[in-house]
């Protein structure tokens, strides 16, 4: 409950807005600026949004969402898929995250004695806590497939990715380095792919404005939009492709070994 003296001086700091015209234009000033703000803000979170392919309205939700869009400026995927899993940009690049469960698949069903296309299953790869579960920071995983043919495939679908550069190649330990440079505003993401021998691709995406160098203003804001999130999309989307051409090619293979009549 007000007391008194807040009461009154509510009704006094009021009817001086309302009766001195320097004060009531200096609120009105105030309202158009934060409204004017609110707009370029909702306006940019959008055309940031729309750009990397996200949205606020999928899967975990809509409160998640906006959480992790406005208080991360990293992103990793992960076994689970869970939003608290941050990118630590390290020299040298340290090891993917080593599981201790075995990671949820699918498997496309084929001859038995063909090779079998075991991936993440997207559906049912759920962490204890199913409202923190990203689909897009699900770690994806290609068993079967050598760890030179994925690196070569890796580096082929960033170098097809509008906005991406390599700037940083290591075969001998599976890793790539990148940085992808927005389209409007320019800013400037890093991401590493990394490339387990086990088949496990993982992606770390951080904002650039997280750099230990950032000088700009800028890295006081601690989201990233959903900008992070994005980078990993969109690089597992076109690389799903590529690897979908690589089983089929492979069950090809193992279709024509077979005795005629089989």
């Amino acid at each position: 409950m007000f007391t008194p003296i807040e009461i009154i001086v509510a009704v006094v700091v009021l009817a001086a807005f309302i009766f001195v015209p320097i004060l009531r234009r200096l609120l009105g000033l105030i309202i158009r600026l934060g409204v004017f703000f609110i707009a370029v803000g909702i306006a940019a979170a959008g055309i940031t949004m729309i750009l990397n392919n996200e949205t606020i309205f999928e899967r975990p939700g809509f409160g998640q969402r906006v959480e992790r869009f406005l208080t991360k400026n990293s992103a990793a995927a992960s076994q689970t898929g869970s939003s608290a899993v941050t990118c630590v940009m390290e020299n040298p690049p340290a090891p993917p995250p080593t599981a201790t469960a075995a990671p949820h698949k699918r498997v496309k069903k084929e001859p038995s004695d063909g090779i079998q296309d075991t991936r993440n299953d997207l559906s049912k790869a759920e962490p204890a806590s199913t409202d923190d579960v990203f689909p897009e920071l699900i770690r994806r995983s290609f068993p079967g497939i050598p760890r030179e043919k994925l690196f070569q495939l890796s580096t082929d679908t960033v170098n097809s990715l509008g906005g991406w550069r390599i700037v940083k190649s290591s075969p001998s330990n599976g890793t790539l380095d990148c940085i992808y440079t927005s389209r409007i505003f320019k800013f400037e993401d890093d991401v590493r792919i990394s490339i387990d021998p086990s088949g496990e691709v993982s992606v770390c995406s951080r904002s650039g404005m997280a750099r230990p160098d950032q000088t700009s203003l800028l890295r006081y804001f601690p989201g990233d939009l959903g900008s992070n999130v994005g980078h990993i999309k969109e690089f597992y989307e076109t690389l799903e492709p590529k690897m979908d051409e690589v089983y089929k090619e492979e069950q090809d293979k193992q279709n024509a070994k077979k005795p005629p009549g089989h």
